[in-house]
């Protein structure tokens, strides 16, 4: 009992000095932020973020460091780490998020993250990032008969956590860039065929639709169905003549090609 008395009389006799030179010299109040790189996100941003305590208190930006992150990760399409550096003194490490595709969904285009996050291609926060780069892919549009991309009860600002399957989506774009086809199309579709998850290709550019592909949302078999259509229509612009559609969601890798005008 005695020792616990003496821990409790050096703490209060430590944390009241602390208080004292807080009060006279403002001695724990947060001092600086170092961003980088520079010119990543701008600094009004990054100290806009900081809980008003840990403005008086330094120390306590140690224990509210994810609040901190969050508060810029929700709103901006960033990656934060934070870091003591000195007495009151931070570094924050920025990365804007890499960009994977464009997804078309609800009448609005997104941007979807390698690392599974989705914001609104128009969102203002994205002039206020340095480094964000869309890449030259096709556009996934993704149907309302498909589950929804977004969790709204997990919404905590702009930026949202992706519930897309993402890793099945990159071996739709990985196929699609061995075959050869990625120039050739204009959007990929994701739907639902008598309750059955598809991927319409729609072959083209904004100028119009040329032709469309339906496939198994399974890539395995695109190269075998590809080659054959090769066979079929060698030198084709866009992998079939203009006008047709190819319905290749029937089992052992049998197809039917049709004109789009007679559905």
């Amino acid at each position: 009992m005695k020792r616990l008395k003496i821990i409790l009389l050096l703490l209060g006799a430590v944390f009241g000095s602390m208080y004292f030179l807080e009060q006279r010299y403002g001695s724990m109040r947060l001092r600086d932020i170092e961003i980088e790189p520079r010119n990543m996100l701008s600094d009004t941003i990054v100290w806009q973020s900081v809980p008003r305590a840990a403005e008086k208190f330094w120390p306590a930006l140690l224990f509210m460091g994810r609040r901190f992150v969050r508060g810029v990760e929700n709103f901006y399409p960033v990656q934060l780490k934070i870091r003591l550096t000195g007495w009151g003194s931070y570094k924050v490490t920025v990365s804007p998020l890499e960009v994977f595709l464009g997804v078309s969904w609800n009448s609005n285009l997104w941007l979807l993250s390698t690392n599974g996050r989705m914001w609104l291609a128009n969102l203002p926060a994205n002039v206020k990032v340095r480094g964000i780069r869309v890449p030259e892919k096709p556009v996934l549009a993704w149907d309302p008969s498909m589950a929804l991309p977004i969790d709204p009860e997990e919404q905590r600002g702009d930026i949202y956590p992706s519930s897309l399957p993402l890793p099945r989506i990159r071996r739709w774009y990985e196929a699609l860039d061995k075959i050869g086809w990625n120039d050739k199309i204009y959007c990929l579709l994701a739907k639902r065929i008598d309750g059955r998850p598809v991927v319409q290709i729609l072959l083209g550019s904004d100028a119009g639709i040329t032709g469309e592909i339906i496939v198994n949302e399974d890539p395995a078999g695109w190269a075998s169905l590809a080659a054959a259509l090769e066979d079929i229509y060698p030198g084709a612009d866009r992998g079939i003549p203009s006008g047709l559609l190819v319905n290749a969601t029937y089992a052992g890798m049998k197809f039917t090609v049709t004109s789009r005008d007679a559905r």
